[in-house]
């Protein structure tokens, strides 16, 4: 028999943002620089909200590598970490292709400003 109860629209993965690409460039640059700040802990906050996620889900940056730590056993933890894991690697690769139009673009711009203002007159014959 058919509910009446409306199905909850939730999209299955975060939309990642230019200002989730900052957010998260910003983060792996705080924590190149120190263990641990209130700054580091705002940053992770403020992507974890522009992600979409939920506060309590796993952090991103605790995902750096393909296997969960030694501490989570249940198959809920291993499924959150599984998904943040994902998303991280979504972040990393946005961010890697962030980069490389950023150089493209400067050697670009490097290529119009070393152009000759004049074009080169044809060879006298």
């Amino acid at each position: 028999m058919p509910t009446k109860r409306t199905p909850i629209r939730r999209s299955p993965l975060p939309q990642i943002t230019n200002a989730a690409l900052d957010l998260f460039e910003k983060g792996l640059r705080l924590r190149r620089r120190q263990e641990w700040s209130r700054e580091i802990a705002d940053n992770a906050y403020q992507l974890i909200l522009e992600l979409g996620m939920k506060p309590w889900n796993e952090d991103v940056f605790d995902c750096d590598s393909d296997t969960p730590p030694d501490f989570m056993r249940s198959p809920a933890e291993l499924e959150e970490y599984a998904r943040s894991r994902e998303i991280r690697l979504e972040l990393e690769a946005a961010l890697r292709a962030k980069r490389k139009a950023a150089r493209e673009v400067g050697r670009a711009q490097k290529a119009a400003k070393d152009a000759p203002d004049q074009p080169t007159p044809p060879p006298a014959s």
